[in-house]
């Protein structure tokens, strides 16, 4: 436990939005008061929260001038006032929400916390003391200016990530590029034009380099910054992450704010190895499907325990199309395992989410069983050519 209460850093200030309002009003409203998020009601009930990320990706799927908040709205748990703040990490981290309402139940919201005002308030302890390098991404996945906006987004699915830092053939840093600036420049005109090219733009913007498209100007720190120090830079920059560079302006690492909410997280639970992270549509799951496919994760982490490690964090991407099957929507579950003895990636689609995690929780399998047999080959040989005196 962290032992500062979620009442010692929460704001009583909040927007709010009926569930049946219009998207646009929505829209209004983080134009004009620019709030983390809104807290959604059904009349006097809590329903969930609304944030700008979720709007625009919501164009991906809905027309922003029909849509009503119901359509995009996403679930979110309320955290009590005497809560920690390693809960409120945890929560902020599982639900991959950036703000959280606090209340006593859903007919009483209080107040919102944010993971900014939240990091600060830990900042000022012994936390905010630590280097940069205690806590960033070192297996940096990066792009070259030559790359094209399809690879970047293809690259961003694969690996689950919103931001990728361009390089040079050095490594050195050139730029950066973003989902949210991606959607906001090409998926957001396509979805509304309803045709090939954006309009004013001559070439297909997906086959648009990167180095005409990435953001040159980008926040950098040296993996010796103190943490308290990165987290003024997002905080000013209204950013979520920093690219971390040495002093030949080499990549070194990335940093973002679900980096620093993970240390944060793990004070809840000194037990806890793995961490579950459920994105996409994960809105749309029941509550009977959700429990069920957190425990079978669980029971393939348990299973494979000795293969995969100390800890890790498990990216769960799910996703829902519109076609059905006997009333069954089609999903897909994209599944990343990160642990501190390697990387494994797999998708499953079919009918049903559960049974979509399940297929990739199968791939994932096959990858882990085909490692230890080569690591279990590998020893053995290894073994005969000592035997031989090689």
């Amino acid at each position: 436990m962290v032992g500062i209460s979620v009442q010692e850093v929460m704001t009583e200030k909040f927007a709010k939005i009926d569930i049946n309002a219009p998207l646009s009003e929505a829209i209004g409203i983080f134009e004009k008061e620019d709030p983390d998020l809104i807290v959604v009601f059904d009349g006097k009930i809590y329903k969930g929260v609304l944030t700008q990320d979720l709007i625009i990706r919501s164009h991906l799927k809905w027309d922003p001038t029909k849509a009503k908040v119901k359509d995009v709205y996403k679930t979110a748990p309320i955290l009590e006032l005497d809560e920690d703040l390693s809960i409120a990490a945890k929560l902020m981290f599982e639900t991959d929400l950036r703000s959280l309402p606090v209340g006593k139940d859903k007919k009483t919201i209080l107040g919102v916390i944010s993971d900014i005002t939240l990091l600060e308030r830990i900042a000022k302890e012994e936390f905010g003391k630590k280097k940069v390098e205690d806590f960033m991404t070192k297996d940096v996945v990066t792009l070259r200016s030559s790359d094209t906006v399809a690879k970047a987004l293809a690259t961003m699915r694969d690996y689950a990530i919103s931001r990728i830092p361009v390089v040079d053939e050095n490594g050195k840093l050139e730029g950066l590029v973003t989902l949210h600036d991606l959607i906001i420049r090409f998926i957001k005109p396509r979805f509304r034009a309803q045709f090939g090219e954006v309009a004013g733009e001559k070439i297909p913007p997906f086959s648009m380099q990167l180095r005409d498209v990435m953001i040159k100007g980008v926040i950098t720190v040296y993996p010796e910054t103190m943490v308290r120090e990165a987290i003024s830079l997002i905080k000013e920059y209204d950013i979520d992450g920093l690219v971390i560079i040495n002093q030949e302006n080499v990549v070194k690492g990335v940093l973002t704010v679900k980096d620093l909410l993970l240390p944060i997280s793990r004070m809840v639970e000194k037990k806890a190895k793995f961490y579950l992270q459920l994105g996409g549509d994960a809105q749309y799951l029941s509550d009977f499907s959700r429990e069920r496919i957190i425990e079978d994760v669980r029971k393939f982490v348990d299973r494979y325990e000795e293969v995969l490690g100390n800890e890790g964090i498990i990216y769960l991407n799910i996703r829902r199309f519109p076609e059905k099957l006997r009333g069954v929507h089609l999903y897909q579950a994209r599944m990343r395992l990160v642990t501190d003895k390697g990387q494994f990636m797999a998708t499953g689609e079919t009918w049903g989410a559960i049974q979509a995690v399940h297929d990739a929780i199968r791939a994932i399998e096959r990858q882990i069983l085909q490692k230890v047999e080569l690591q279990r080959e590998t020893k053995h040989t290894r073994r005969f050519i000592e035997y031989l005196g090689f």
